[in-house]
């Protein structure tokens, strides 16, 4: 035990451990993430919040049991540079411990929502492939892990790669998706209260057409639940 100990010490002396928010070093007791950038990641509160924003965002456009998202997603703050490190700096670990933090929030929500199954939104199958993993699956293993909701990355998938997102306008983004997705295997969902799970909705053009797509094939409620979401 003690020549453990020294050890751990010595690699920490070599390879401090960073914060994914500041790239400060982390204190003892500190996991991923530092509390000072813990405290500045905007918290929403949406879980426990009917009418939200998230949910609002929704109304008129998809029939959603219910949504929610745990930050807000503003640039230049330490939410941003987490997504980032899980998005493109192979950090999986750090979104799976994200997810958890999803689960320990969320724990009314899903009770709300009464949550069968979680289902990660898809990526392409060539990026997921030149990424190595999807992001909103890591999210629902740290859910899985904290609730013991179980989740399924076969049941909907991409079935073409959309063009990129970012400078589309809300119609636009809506047309280069709305029929990008499909349910592969429907008895996965039949007569299950669903929860998508996305890391950042902004227009929710994407998580709009996999609900339409999940409840026409027999899913019986359809909810959102997302790491951030975009103001």
């Amino acid at each position: 035990m003690v020549i453990k100990a020294w050890y751990e010490a010595l690699v920490h002396v070599f390879y401090p451990s960073l914060c994914y928010g500041c790239n400060n070093e982390l204190i003892q007791g500190d996991q991923y993430i530092c509390l000072q950038c813990q405290t500045e990641m905007g918290r929403t509160y949406f879980e426990s919040i009917r009418d939200n924003p998230v949910e609002k965002l929704f109304w008129g456009r998809a029939d959603i049991q219910c949504a929610a998202s745990t930050f807000y997603y503003i640039d230049k703050t330490p939410l941003q540079q987490i997504v980032h490190h899980i998005k493109y700096r192979q950090e999986k670990e750090l979104g799976i411990h994200m997810g958890e933090i999803m689960g320990i929030h969320g724990t009314e929500f899903f009770t709300e929502c009464k949550t069968d199954l979680c289902i990660p939104m898809p990526l392409h199958p060539k990026k997921e492939y030149k990424r190595g993993y999807n992001q909103a699956s890591l999210l629902c293993e740290g859910i899985f892990k904290q609730t013991g909701i179980p989740y399924n990355e076969k049941a909907l998938v991409r079935n073409e790669n959309t063009r990129t997102q970012t400078k589309k306008s809300r119609i636009e983004r809506w047309k280069n998706v709305a029929s990008v997705f499909d349910v592969i295997e429907p008895s996965i969902i039949n007569d299950k209260h669903v929860v998508v799970v996305d890391d950042v909705i902004t227009t929710g053009a994407s998580t709009e057409a996999c609900v339409n797509m999940l409840l026409q094939h027999g899913a019986k409620t359809v909810g959102i639940y997302s790491l951030a979401f975009t103001l």
